[in-house]
């Protein structure tokens, strides 16, 4: 083999070396962001949620939990009121603007129960409050408006507390925006006790622990 040969051979085995080497940095810089990614994740998800960096079970409870109030109040003798102040079938008949800010507060909070499901816990309380207080306002109208209606006119003794049986009716909703006010600071404690932790944890660690 020629001198030239041979150096053409050395040429190309060091480029092979080299490309190796590079190849051997890339996929050590690729697992390295790897790993980086997966503790950040765990990370983050202790952010959130405290200690095991899961959503604790009871958030799950009280999701369900708020459906009831919401089935008795607001889609089964909510859309009665709706429907009935539309059509009017309910007598005496409220004004049209009840019906329609009862189905507001209805959608809202629906809404919000929705958005809950998908852990948005700050924008759901927004939209359960917000839904609620429409809700009881046009509640309080209608069994206000009721009970005056039927202190002007002689009614049977059993149809006089029929604005008891309304409150009965439609109060429980406000249970709705309760239990996603328990969700809200149940989870903002969360998130303050696992930032408080991580803090204590930066703190304490070594140099090489905190770059890792």
């Amino acid at each position: 083999m020629s001198k030239k040969d041979k150096l053409k051979a050395q040429s190309q085995k060091q480029i092979r070396e080299r490309r190796e080497q590079e190849e051997e940095e890339r996929e050590e810089r690729e697992a390295a962001r790897n790993r980086q990614s997966k503790s950040a994740k765990k990370l983050l998800n202790k952010t959130k949620y405290g200690r095991y960096g899961k959503e604790p079970w009871a958030f799950l409870f009280l999701r369900l939990l708020m459906l009831i109030p919401f089935a008795w109040s607001g889609i089964y003798y909510g859309l009665i009121v709706i429907f009935g102040t539309f059509g009017g079938y309910i007598v005496p008949q409220p004004p049209q603007w009840v019906g329609w800010t009862m189905l507001a507060g209805d959608i809202l909070i629906l809404a919000g129960i929705i958005i809950e499901y998908l852990k948005k816990h700050i924008p759901a309380f927004v939209f359960i409050a917000a839904g609620t207080g429409l809700y009881l306002k046009a509640s309080q109208y209608f069994i206000n408006y009721l009970s005056d209606r039927l202190d002007k006119v002689y009614v049977e003794e059993e149809i006089r507390g029929i604005d008891r049986e309304y409150m009965k009716h439609h109060y429980p909703m406000a249970a709705v925006a309760v239990l996603e006010l328990c969700i809200l600071i149940w989870w903002i404690v969360l998130k303050i006790l696992a930032a408080k932790r991580l803090k204590h944890k930066r703190d304490t660690a070594p140099v090489k622990s905190v770059v890792e």
